[in-house]
């Protein structure tokens, strides 16, 4: 079997037969270094599930001979190097784990293995992974003086290899930090004030996704008589997950121990609100009130008034509970003692929700740059979940959550680039890159959309993930920007390789699942906006030979999409709408040079095709307005608010389809359906229209109340149709002739003869005026003598 063959055999996972083939490979070619070390992994992989014993002795049976056998040929190959020290410690490490310790590396052969960590060091790309190796090494010899040796060495190395990476340094100095005061503390080669000086001195950079280390050093520094440093440890602790039920044992168990220190006379403004934030977040386990909480911030503010920790908390609790006015000058005190950004995202969101005011003052804070981007993101889902916001306030609103992205987009620099802020295990380059992201959304929410190009742009040098792109080309979009898209287009299909066929491969594996899970949350694919985006390019650009066929399956994709998965939940469903839209209104402008006839043709053919969209009828009720088709205009209007979810349509589209109903009624003489759609909606419509387009609508209004002979609709109408004119200053046209001859005819069926005649007269005194008018003058009777007599 060919070389390239065999190796298809590994990776499709078919073990059994690429060990026969390479096995007879290796009979004509011993001296196949990729191939020993293939076949090495492959009888790792056949045992894999049969557990770390079963591995054990695999790995002393075949992987080390092999990888050794590589190793004879090409005693620097990196990788064979790798794999050896890997699978041999990191089987030792499980098997401890399970209490069943056993050995590869012994006194009869570490020589030989300390010999591939030491040749790994030497490899300058792989040296941290040499000095970790060899750590391990000895580590499992208990070899202290020799492990001590190595860990300052390298200590040493991180700091000056990583110097300009801060994340990488961070990360690499901890874990061998860590080991170095675990084997100080064990061998109390130091104690006391010395140990603990040394844990003072370098824990600002110290992060861990080991939570326990953190409870293992304030173990240290209470054995060594430091309970601040403790306290300390503890306030870095709380920033963290703290998901596992032994990590809140150990919270609470501190907690109980500070209640003691604090009874004997121990004294740190932080230890309040260390208390405090555990209180509140395991009462249970405490074995106490919800609310002691608050109550115990309510003492402190007595006890220590200039303290902030009270305050905040005491603003939280109200908060939480929904007392927003209650929660203010809480709030508002704790800002004055010590500014943090939740306390201040608190007294925005309870200050807008009782006064409906905007509190704009922003200070700096001084918290670290993922606890910024979080309240940011608070802030923001706080503005996008209320409902009814003015257009100046929602961009009031956007402006105080984009200011806080900023901030902490200015703090994630300052802590990269100038090492500030304690070091944050959370707060790495990809939580940078949502940042970016998060802060282009918000720029791009207030129309700045090339600052949110260029930051999205930014965003994917620290952390390459899809948003990112799809932010970055949205923004291009909108800046009608289709050469810089085009480009940005190239780089997202080059990086995630999707095409429509995996999109249709992908839908089928879905409809699988949803098969046998019927409620599951079925996601609309992210990607789907970026062949939108293609499609645009293409299109403004001309680089499609049939933009319109191309067009065509692309929105014919995305229809089918719903029709398959009709249980797409408000969230997602928003991102389908999105994208068709797109798709849509460049259908739409393809299809614009063609005659009425041909687009109705196209548009009702994709109404009978998909009866559940809305679009095609949104179209279509417009393209029958044109050739006044009004019993087509109704039966389109009513589909499209019937087939467009209430919670994603358009005000204005909504306002505009309710008015071509009333037109329609009115123009088949259903005077009465035109006039319950009129009543129905009036009051809002009169609340999102602009004045133009609802003395129309009130127009015709008047009109359907007119033919029923209701005077006192028509005239509260009138008044305020004319009150409109009046406040803008318009001159008379053919709406307020329409509008005068309708409030003629009620008064003249209603009796009004005299009232009638006028307003008829004021029509006729304009030399233009509707024949109508004439027609009316021809045939009504005159106002009597006793006209305005009622009997």
């Amino acid at each position: 079997m060919e070389e390239q063959n065999i190796y298809d055999l590994f990776y499709s996972g078919q073990l059994d037969l690429f060990i026969i083939e390479g096995e007879n490979q290796l009979r004509q070619n011993n001296r196949d270094v990729p191939l020993w070390t293939h076949l090495a992994v492959a009888y790792h992989d056949q045992v894999f599930y049969e557990g770390h014993e079963a591995v054990f002795d695999i790995i002393q049976e075949k992987m080390i001979p092999y990888l050794q056998k590589a190793l004879s040929v090409e005693p620097e190959n990196e990788t064979t190097l790798y794999h050896l020290l890997n699978y041999v410690l990191s089987n030792e490490a499980s098997l401890a784990l399970i209490n069943r310790p056993r050995k590869h590396i012994n006194e009869n052969n570490k020589d030989q293995f300390i010999r591939y960590a030491k040749q790994l060091i030497a490899i300058p790309k792989m040296t941290s992974y040499g000095y970790g190796f060899l750590a391990n090494i000895y580590e499992g010899l208990q070899d202290d003086a020799a492990l001590l040796t190595v860990l300052d060495e390298g200590i040493n190395y991180f700091n000056e290899a990583f110097k300009d990476d801060r994340e990488s340094a961070d990360h690499n100095f901890s874990l061998f930090w860590m080991k170095k005061i675990y084997l100080l503390d064990r061998t109390k080669q130091i104690s006391g004030a010395a140990l603990t000086a040394l844990i003072r001195t370098h824990f600002d950079r110290f992060v861990s996704s080991h939570e326990m280390q953190y409870v293992d050093l304030a173990e240290i520094a209470y054995e060594n008589k430091d309970i601040d440093l403790a306290l300390k440890v503890l306030l870095k602790l709380i920033k963290g997950e703290n998901s596992a039920a032994h990590i809140h044992r150990e919270l609470v168990k501190w907690h109980n121990r500070f209640e003691d220190l604090i009874a004997d006379g121990y004294e740190n403004p932080e230890v309040f609100y260390y208390q405090l934030i555990i209180e509140r977040n395991y009462s249970e386990d405490i074995g106490i009130p919800f609310d002691y909480y608050y109550l115990h911030a309510l003492k402190l503010i007595d006890q220590y008034p200039d303290l902030y920790a009270g305050y905040h908390f005491a603003g939280a609790y109200l908060y939480d509970d929904g007392q927003h006015e209650a929660a203010l000058p809480y709030l508002q005190q704790s800002g004055e003692r010590q500014w943090n950004a939740t306390s201040w995202r608190r007294l925005v969101e309870c200050t807008y929700l009782t006064t409906g005011d905007i509190y704009t003052h922003i200070p700096v804070f001084e918290d670290l740059p993922r606890e910024l981007y979080n309240e940011a993101i608070n802030l923001s889902d706080f503005v996008d979940a209320l409902d009814t916001l003015s257009a100046e306030d929602t961009l009031a609103l956007r402006q105080l959550y984009l200011a806080i992205y900023r901030q902490a987009y200015d703090a994630f620099a300052a802590y990269f680039e100038a090492g500030k802020y304690e070091s944050d295990y959370f707060g790495g380059s990809h939580n940078r890159a949502m940042n970016c992201n998060n802060l282009a959304i918000a720029l791009k929410n207030v129309d700045l959309l090339e600052d949110s190009y260029q930051i999205a742009t930014e965003g994917l040098n620290y952390s390459d993930f899809e948003e990112l792109h799809q932010t970055r080309t949205d923004a291009l979009s909108k800046l009608k920007d289709y050469e810089r898209l085009k480009d940005a287009l190239v780089l997202y299909f080059d990086t995630y390789q999707v095409t429509l066929s995996d999109l249709n491969e992908m839908r089928d594996e879905v409809m699988e699942e949803q098969s046998t899970e019927e409620d599951s949350d079925l996601v609309f694919p992210s990607c789907y906006q970026m062949f939108v985006h293609q499609l645009e390019v293409n299109y403004h650009l001309g680089l499609s030979p049939d933009i319109q066929a191309e067009a065509q399956y692309l929105l014919e994709h995305i229809y089918q999409f719903y029709i398959n998965h009709p249980t797409l939940n408000d969230y997602h469903y928003r991102d389908f709408e999105a994208a068709k839209n797109g798709v849509e209104g460049i259908i739409y402008d393809i299809l614009e040079p063609n005659d009425r006839d041909y687009r109705i043709h196209y548009y009702e053919g994709m109404a009978q095709q998909y009866p559940h969209e809305a679009q095609p009828q949104y179209i279509l009720m417009q393209l029958y307005n044109e050739i006044s088709d009004y019993s087509d205009i109704i039966a389109a209007a009513q589909k499209y608010l019937k087939n467009k979810k209430e919670f994603i349509i358009d005000d204005f589209d909504k306002a505009k389809t309710l008015y071509l109903i009333i037109k329609g009624h009115y123009f088949l003489s259903e005077f009465r359906s035109g006039e319950e759609v009129f009543q129905r909606h009036d009051s809002w419509v009169a609340t999102v229209m602009d004045p133009e387009d609802y003395v129309l609508w009130l127009k015709f209004g008047i009109l359907l109340y007119a033919e029923q002979n209701k005077l006192t609709e028509v005239s509260r109408c009138v008044m305020i149709f004319n009150g409109i004119y009046t406040q803008h200053e318009w001159g008379y046209d053919d709406d307020c002739e329409s509008v005068k001859l309708a409030e003629a005819l009620v008064n003249y069926k209603t009796g009004n003869l005299k009232k009638a005649h006028s307003l008829l007269n004021e029509v006729l005194a304009y030399s233009d005026h509707s024949p109508l008018a004439d027609e009316y003058k021809k045939t009504w009777r005159k106002p009597g003598f006793l006209s305005n007599f009622k009997f």
